[in-house]
Protein backbone atom coordinates (compact mmCIF):
# COMPACT_ATOMS: atom_id res chain seq x y z
CA UNK A 1 0.00 0.00 0.00
CA UNK A 2 0.81 3.48 -0.60
CA UNK A 3 0.33 6.24 1.95
CA UNK A 4 0.24 9.16 -0.36
CA UNK A 5 0.35 12.46 2.32
CA UNK A 6 -1.03 16.27 1.28
CA UNK A 7 -1.91 19.04 3.53
CA UNK A 8 -4.10 21.73 1.57
CA UNK A 9 -5.88 24.95 2.20
CA UNK A 10 -7.90 26.78 -0.52
CA UNK A 11 -6.79 25.60 -3.96
CA UNK A 12 -9.10 23.49 -5.11
CA UNK A 13 -8.10 23.56 -8.72
CA UNK A 14 -4.96 22.51 -7.90
CA UNK A 15 -5.80 20.00 -5.85
CA UNK A 16 -8.19 18.43 -7.32
CA UNK A 17 -5.44 18.39 -10.24
CA UNK A 18 -2.79 16.58 -8.62
CA UNK A 19 -5.28 14.04 -6.85
CA UNK A 20 -6.51 13.30 -10.49
CA UNK A 21 -3.00 13.16 -11.64
CA UNK A 22 -1.67 10.61 -8.37
CA UNK A 23 -4.46 8.25 -9.80
CA UNK A 24 -2.43 7.73 -13.24
CA UNK A 25 1.31 8.43 -11.46
CA UNK A 26 0.97 4.46 -9.52
CA UNK A 27 -1.11 1.49 -10.22
CA UNK A 28 -1.06 -0.15 -7.08
CA UNK A 29 -3.22 -0.02 -3.92
CA UNK A 30 -3.21 3.81 -2.67
CA UNK A 31 -4.25 5.73 0.21
CA UNK A 32 -4.55 9.22 -0.32
CA UNK A 33 -4.67 11.20 3.35
CA UNK A 34 -5.30 15.05 3.14
CA UNK A 35 -4.70 17.35 5.96
CA UNK A 36 -7.44 20.09 5.25
CA UNK A 37 -6.56 23.51 7.21
CA UNK A 38 -10.76 24.69 6.80
CA UNK A 39 -10.59 25.60 2.98
CA UNK A 40 -13.92 26.71 2.52
CA UNK A 41 -13.72 26.72 -1.32
CA UNK A 42 -15.07 22.83 -1.48
CA UNK A 43 -11.66 21.31 -1.77
CA UNK A 44 -13.02 18.18 0.64
CA UNK A 45 -16.17 17.94 -1.30
CA UNK A 46 -14.76 18.09 -4.89
CA UNK A 47 -11.83 15.38 -3.59
CA UNK A 48 -14.34 13.13 -2.46
CA UNK A 49 -16.33 13.98 -6.26
CA UNK A 50 -13.21 12.70 -7.40
CA UNK A 51 -13.14 9.37 -5.39
CA UNK A 52 -16.40 8.65 -6.22
CA UNK A 53 -15.84 8.90 -10.03
CA UNK A 54 -13.05 7.22 -9.90
CA UNK A 55 -14.44 4.13 -8.42
CA UNK A 56 -17.17 4.32 -10.83
CA UNK A 57 -14.73 4.14 -13.89
CA UNK A 58 -13.43 1.85 -15.98
CA UNK A 59 -10.16 2.41 -15.44
CA UNK A 60 -9.68 2.86 -11.88
CA UNK A 61 -12.87 1.08 -10.35
CA UNK A 62 -11.14 -2.28 -9.69
CA UNK A 63 -8.28 -0.87 -7.79
CA UNK A 64 -7.44 -0.42 -3.77
CA UNK A 65 -7.85 3.20 -3.62
CA UNK A 66 -9.14 5.31 -1.28
CA UNK A 67 -9.45 9.10 0.38
CA UNK A 68 -9.46 9.62 3.79
CA UNK A 69 -10.08 13.60 5.04
CA UNK A 70 -8.23 15.02 7.82
CA UNK A 71 -9.41 18.11 9.44
CA UNK A 72 -7.17 20.70 11.65
CA UNK A 73 -7.32 24.60 12.67
CA UNK A 74 -6.91 27.06 9.30
CA UNK A 75 -3.45 28.54 10.96
CA UNK A 76 -2.11 25.55 10.55
CA UNK A 77 0.83 25.43 7.76
CA UNK A 78 2.60 23.19 5.53
CA UNK A 79 4.67 21.68 8.38
CA UNK A 80 2.07 21.86 10.79
CA UNK A 81 -0.21 19.70 8.32
CA UNK A 82 2.28 17.64 6.96
CA UNK A 83 3.39 16.24 10.67
CA UNK A 84 -0.67 15.35 11.26
CA UNK A 85 -0.60 13.57 8.65
CA UNK A 86 2.78 11.66 8.97
CA UNK A 87 1.35 10.74 12.59
CA UNK A 88 -1.66 9.14 10.96
CA UNK A 89 0.31 7.22 8.55
CA UNK A 90 2.54 5.59 11.15
CA UNK A 91 -0.53 4.56 13.16
CA UNK A 92 -2.43 3.36 10.38
CA UNK A 93 -0.17 2.03 7.58
CA UNK A 94 1.34 -1.53 7.52
CA UNK A 95 4.56 -2.91 7.73
CA UNK A 96 6.07 -3.13 4.48
CA UNK A 97 3.68 0.30 3.26
CA UNK A 98 5.45 3.10 1.73
CA UNK A 99 4.81 6.72 2.17
CA UNK A 100 4.74 9.35 -0.38
CA UNK A 101 5.30 13.09 0.76
CA UNK A 102 3.29 15.82 -2.23
CA UNK A 103 2.60 19.21 -2.45
CA UNK A 104 -0.75 19.76 -3.93
CA UNK A 105 0.36 22.21 -6.42
CA UNK A 106 2.32 19.15 -8.59
CA UNK A 107 0.75 17.40 -11.64
CA UNK A 108 2.75 13.96 -11.81
CA UNK A 109 3.60 12.52 -15.07
CA UNK A 110 1.62 8.90 -16.12
CA UNK A 111 3.56 5.91 -14.18
CA UNK A 112 6.14 8.58 -12.27
CA UNK A 113 5.36 7.07 -9.22
CA UNK A 114 5.48 3.75 -10.22
CA UNK A 115 9.61 4.25 -12.02
CA UNK A 116 9.99 6.15 -8.54
CA UNK A 117 8.91 3.20 -6.68
CA UNK A 118 11.53 0.59 -8.81
CA UNK A 119 14.15 2.95 -8.29
CA UNK A 120 14.08 2.84 -4.77
CA UNK A 121 14.12 -1.10 -4.99
CA UNK A 122 16.58 -1.13 -7.71
CA UNK A 123 19.24 0.51 -5.62
CA UNK A 124 18.05 -0.24 -1.97
CA UNK A 125 17.40 2.79 -0.68
CA UNK A 126 15.41 4.18 2.35
CA UNK A 127 13.91 7.20 -0.12
CA UNK A 128 13.99 8.52 -3.44
CA UNK A 129 13.19 12.31 -4.03
CA UNK A 130 10.89 13.01 -6.91
CA UNK A 131 12.79 16.11 -9.39
CA UNK A 132 9.78 18.64 -10.34
CA UNK A 133 10.09 21.56 -13.42
CA UNK A 134 8.47 24.41 -14.28
CA UNK A 135 6.04 24.29 -17.52
CA UNK A 136 8.55 25.26 -19.76
CA UNK A 137 11.00 22.17 -18.63
CA UNK A 138 13.15 24.53 -16.20
CA UNK A 139 13.54 22.37 -12.72
CA UNK A 140 11.81 24.18 -9.58
CA UNK A 141 12.57 21.70 -6.43
CA UNK A 142 14.06 18.11 -5.95
CA UNK A 143 17.15 16.34 -3.88
CA UNK A 144 19.28 18.95 -2.53
CA UNK A 145 22.97 19.47 -1.89
CA UNK A 146 24.83 20.74 0.87
CA UNK A 147 27.54 23.56 0.02
CA UNK A 148 29.10 23.97 2.95
CA UNK A 149 29.81 22.07 6.53
CA UNK A 150 29.48 25.55 8.21
CA UNK A 151 26.81 28.10 6.24
CA UNK A 152 23.37 26.74 5.07
CA UNK A 153 23.96 27.09 1.43
CA UNK A 154 22.75 24.67 -0.80
CA UNK A 155 22.05 23.49 -4.53
CA UNK A 156 19.08 21.25 -6.51
CA UNK A 157 20.36 18.34 -7.77
CA UNK A 158 19.45 17.99 -11.73
CA UNK A 159 17.86 14.56 -12.06
CA UNK A 160 20.54 12.28 -13.48
CA UNK A 161 19.78 8.04 -14.22
CA UNK A 162 22.73 7.56 -11.74
CA UNK A 163 21.84 7.06 -8.13
CA UNK A 164 23.04 10.50 -6.81
CA UNK A 165 22.77 10.85 -3.20
CA UNK A 166 20.71 13.67 -1.96
CA UNK A 167 21.90 15.66 1.32
CA UNK A 168 18.44 16.87 1.61
CA UNK A 169 15.38 17.49 -0.12
CA UNK A 170 12.61 19.49 -0.94
CA UNK A 171 9.21 17.39 -0.20
CA UNK A 172 7.00 18.48 -3.05
CA UNK A 173 7.91 14.70 -3.90
CA UNK A 174 9.45 12.14 -1.42
CA UNK A 175 8.89 8.69 -1.99
CA UNK A 176 10.13 6.87 1.25
CA UNK A 177 9.66 3.49 3.32
CA UNK A 178 7.05 3.26 6.38
CA UNK A 179 10.28 1.62 8.17
CA UNK A 180 12.54 5.23 6.87
CA UNK A 181 9.96 7.43 8.13
CA UNK A 182 9.66 5.80 11.62
CA UNK A 183 13.49 5.26 11.93
CA UNK A 184 13.83 9.11 10.85
CA UNK A 185 10.93 10.09 12.95
CA UNK A 186 7.99 12.85 12.44
CA UNK A 187 9.21 16.40 11.10
CA UNK A 188 10.18 18.90 13.50
CA UNK A 189 7.06 20.26 15.72
CA UNK A 190 9.23 24.16 15.57
CA UNK A 191 8.80 24.79 11.94
CA UNK A 192 5.17 26.51 10.96
CA UNK A 193 5.71 26.37 7.44
CA UNK A 194 9.06 26.04 5.14
CA UNK A 195 12.29 24.38 6.64
CA UNK A 196 11.01 21.41 7.75
CA UNK A 197 11.61 19.12 4.85
CA UNK A 198 15.25 20.91 4.43
CA UNK A 199 15.61 19.76 8.14
CA UNK A 200 13.93 16.19 8.13
CA UNK A 201 16.40 15.60 4.73
CA UNK A 202 19.85 17.16 7.25
CA UNK A 203 18.21 14.32 9.80
CA UNK A 204 18.10 11.49 7.11
CA UNK A 205 21.59 11.98 6.34
CA UNK A 206 22.71 12.11 10.20
CA UNK A 207 21.01 9.28 10.42
CA UNK A 208 22.80 7.29 7.94
CA UNK A 209 19.48 6.57 5.47
CA UNK A 210 20.06 7.12 1.99
CA UNK A 211 18.68 8.90 -0.10
CA UNK A 212 18.93 9.20 -4.13
CA UNK A 213 17.28 11.54 -6.43
CA UNK A 214 14.80 10.88 -9.42
CA UNK A 215 16.34 10.33 -12.67
CA UNK A 216 13.85 12.53 -14.70
CA UNK A 217 11.09 14.81 -13.72
CA UNK A 218 7.64 13.27 -12.25
CA UNK A 219 6.10 15.99 -13.05
CA UNK A 220 5.42 20.15 -13.06
CA UNK A 221 5.59 22.17 -9.91
CA UNK A 222 5.83 25.95 -10.33
CA UNK A 223 8.74 27.53 -8.32
CA UNK A 224 6.96 30.28 -5.72
CA UNK A 225 7.31 33.58 -7.18
CA UNK A 226 9.48 36.11 -5.79
CA UNK A 227 7.36 39.24 -7.15
CA UNK A 228 5.68 40.81 -4.00
CA UNK A 229 7.11 38.13 -1.77
CA UNK A 230 10.10 39.42 0.87
CA UNK A 231 12.60 38.88 -1.55
CA UNK A 232 10.92 41.20 -3.91
CA UNK A 233 13.67 44.26 -4.23
CA UNK A 234 10.96 45.91 -6.00
CA UNK A 235 8.98 46.43 -2.58
CA UNK A 236 9.53 49.08 0.33
CA UNK A 237 11.92 48.61 3.09
CA UNK A 238 8.62 48.17 5.89
CA UNK A 239 7.30 45.38 3.64
CA UNK A 240 9.97 43.51 2.83
CA UNK A 241 10.56 43.17 6.39
CA UNK A 242 6.86 42.26 7.17
CA UNK A 243 6.36 39.79 4.53
CA UNK A 244 9.70 38.32 5.59
CA UNK A 245 8.21 37.81 8.69
CA UNK A 246 4.60 35.96 7.74
CA UNK A 247 5.05 31.78 8.07
CA UNK A 248 5.28 32.03 4.03
CA UNK A 249 8.20 33.88 4.09
CA UNK A 250 11.18 33.66 6.20
CA UNK A 251 10.40 34.13 9.62
CA UNK A 252 13.52 35.19 12.28
CA UNK A 253 12.71 32.34 14.74
CA UNK A 254 12.17 29.25 12.86
CA UNK A 255 14.83 30.05 10.57
CA UNK A 256 17.49 30.89 13.74
CA UNK A 257 16.38 27.46 14.67
CA UNK A 258 17.20 25.95 11.57
CA UNK A 259 20.48 26.90 10.87
CA UNK A 260 21.95 26.84 14.75
CA UNK A 261 20.31 23.30 14.82
CA UNK A 262 22.10 21.96 11.93
CA UNK A 263 25.05 24.41 11.67
CA UNK A 264 25.33 25.72 14.98
CA UNK A 265 24.94 29.19 17.16
CA UNK A 266 28.00 30.92 15.40
CA UNK A 267 26.03 30.40 11.70
CA UNK A 268 22.80 31.18 13.07
CA UNK A 269 23.54 34.41 14.18
CA UNK A 270 25.17 35.23 10.33
CA UNK A 271 22.60 33.63 8.26
CA UNK A 272 19.86 35.90 11.17
CA UNK A 273 21.19 39.25 9.67
CA UNK A 274 22.10 38.62 5.93
CA UNK A 275 18.34 38.63 4.62
CA UNK A 276 18.09 41.62 6.43
CA UNK A 277 21.31 43.38 5.15
CA UNK A 278 19.34 41.92 1.52
CA UNK A 279 16.33 43.91 2.33
CA UNK A 280 17.99 46.84 2.98
CA UNK A 281 20.45 47.28 0.58
CA UNK A 282 17.59 46.49 -2.30
CA UNK A 283 19.18 43.19 -2.93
Amino acid sequence: MLWVLMTTYNRREQTVECFKSLLGAYKGSMTIVDVDAGSIDGTGIYLRKCMENAKKSRRYGSRDISLRILHCKKNVYWNQGMRYAMSYAAKHAKPGDDILLVNDDVVFYEDSIDTLMKRRKRYRVAAVVGAVCSENGEQTYGGVRTLSKFFAKFEVIPPTNKPVPCDTFNCNCLLMSLECMKKNGNLDGNYTHSMGDYDYGLRMKRKGLKVISSAGYVGTCEANPIEDSWQDPELPIFERVMKKETPKGLPAKDWYYFVKKNYGVLSAIYHSVTPYVRIVFGI
